[in-house]
């Protein structure tokens, strides 16, 4: 007798049609979760291959300074070295002429020919623009060196 009370049937209508509406809410809810979540993940992905290739490009950048940075001081040193024999040429011929002025001049001391003084006078100023030289060389060197710790990359 149960079985044919309306009441029944209505209820078991009512039950049927609640899960289907519900059913589809949950599975049309499921769809907007997962592409709101693959959306994120897409946008993610876009800023960590955008972020990677900013670094590449930094570290291109870097490297690129790096090696220039690199040349310039081989180049620097290659010039100062030479300077350097070049200087030390000039300075074996002074001495040499400062030999060979001791070895066969006999006048005294202090005389009007004496050119002792006029080759001491010259060594001096030899010795002078060699300092300039050394001096400009050892700031050079500095600079390079804190230019190249400046854009040393990080490990």
């Amino acid at each position: 007798m149960a079985l044919l009370s309306p009441r029944l049937w209505l209820a078991l209508a009512l039950a049927s049609v609640l899960a289907f509406t519900h059913g589809f809410a949950y599975k049309s809810g499921r769809a907007a979760v997962r592409s709101a979540w693959d959306a994120d993940i897409a946008q993610r992905s876009a800023q960590a291959l955008a972020a990677s290739e900013a670094a590449r490009a930094k570290e291109q950048a870097l490297i690129a300074k790096n090696q220039k940075v690199t040349n310039d001081y081989i180049a620097e040193k290659k010039r100062a070295a030479a300077v350097a024999v070049v200087s030390a040429g000039r300075l074996r011929d002074l001495q040499a002429a400062l030999d060979g002025a001791a070895s066969t001049d006999s006048a005294p001391l202090g005389g009007a020919d004496d050119p002792r003084g006029r080759i001491a006078g010259e060594c001096a100023a030899a010795l002078g623009i060699l300092d300039g030289y050394a001096q400009d060389v050892a700031a050079k060197a500095t600079a390079l060196q804190d230019y190249a710790k400046s854009v040393r990359v990080a490990p």
